[in-house]
């Protein structure tokens, strides 16, 4: 299967989703007080596990309705064969389908439209050559994935080193307005 089965970036972006709670529990870690470090890791571990099984469960129902979707095709059709990378992949173009998958030209193109077809794919540029598909319930599923993993806004922090007591980060585009 394409799917990566660690959690290693998600857990990341549990320890980042506050950057300001993170920032002082190191501070607190190097002040000598692994509490706060350990319940940021605890917490960060438990966001990873539940976003990650959430995005796991809605890529396998993208999956399982798409193969229902491909019900009357016979086992042997190219769609079966290229159905299983759009999840990695779900944005293909023919040379890509030939090179990953070893498709000839002309059985590329009949599993595009076996996808198509079948509303699994849509043809997103409108071009007669150098076309492209997307499988947009999957790019859906990884959009609404990605907003929910947002960073929290807050990216002050009190740092015990610092003579001011804060650090200030700036988007590019808001000059002398940090962040609140």
């Amino acid at each position: 299967m394409l799917l990566r089965t660690d959690l290693n970036n998600t857990f990341k972006l549990g320890l980042l989703r506050n950057t300001n709670s993170y920032f002082q529990a190191l501070g607190a870690y190097r002040a000598g007080d692994a509490a706060k470090i350990i319940r940021e890791f605890a917490a960060a571990s438990h966001y990873a596990a539940v976003t990650g099984k959430k995005l796991v469960d809605d890529l396998s129902a993208g999956q399982t309705s798409a193969r229902e979707r491909l019900g009357h095709l016979r086992s042997q059709a190219g769609g079966w064969a290229l159905l299983p990378h759009l999840i990695a992949q779900p944005v293909v173009n023919l040379p890509y389908l030939q090179q990953a998958l070893g498709m000839s030209a002309m059985s590329a193109s009949r599993a595009l439209a076996q996808l198509t077809d079948a509303g699994i794919l849509t043809e997103a540029t409108g071009l007669r050559r150098n076309r492209v598909w997307q499988q947009s319930e999957i790019l859906n599923i990884l959009d609404d994935y990605a907003s929910s993993i947002r960073r929290s806004k807050s990216m002050q922090f009190r740092s015990p080193n610092s003579n001011s007591g804060r650090i200030e980060f700036r988007l590019p585009g808001t000059p002398g307005r940090p962040h609140d």
